[in-house]
């Protein structure tokens, strides 16, 4: 029986660790702007940039979108953008890192990863969880809320 209990919670640990999780740096009041450029990463799903860009139409931001490899501008606030998919099943979003730039210095950045375990909440709305890194990045939620929402399948 002792044998039992200890294997069932060894796998609720295991599996309360392998939840997705959101993390970063926001940017500070001072470093935002409603006026952004986004370097295109080529090698990213077509879905990252336009997830970014709708967020940025719902958010009232204007994006200005620019090949990938360009340098950021000194007076601009700069994104760019990476992220790897994996596959169990079904594709989903393992890590990605959005990090913003301005003066020519790091702001802020904003990671996310979804460890591939046998756990169904790595499988959210690939979307929505690009869009809540937005979030977490701009302030407008938390990098804990956000890991909240992403465990409990709301996003």
């Amino acid at each position: 029986m002792f044998k039992r209990l200890l294997c069932v919670a060894a796998v609720l640990v295991m599996a309360g660790c392998s939840s997705p999780k959101f993390d970063g740096k926001p940017l500070e009041e001072t470093n935002q702007s409603k006026q952004l450029t986004i370097v295109e990463d080529d090698a990213t799903r077509d879905i990252f940039l336009a997830s970014m860009l709708n967020w940025c139409d719902i958010n009232g931001y204007t994006c200005k979108v620019v090949v990938d490899g360009t340098t950021p501008k000194e007076n601009e606030l700069t994104l760019d953008y990476v992220s790897r998919w994996s596959w169990d099943f079904k594709t989903f979003i393992a890590d990605a890192r959005i990090t913003a730039y301005q003066e020519g210095q790091r702001v802020g950045y904003v990671t996310f990863k979804a460890p591939n375990q046998l756990t169904f909440d790595k499988y959210g709305s690939d979307e929505e969880r690009i869009k809540a890194m937005m979030d977490v990045l701009f302030k407008i939620t938390s990098a804990k809320e956000a890991t909240r929402k992403a465990g409990n399948g709301e996003i």
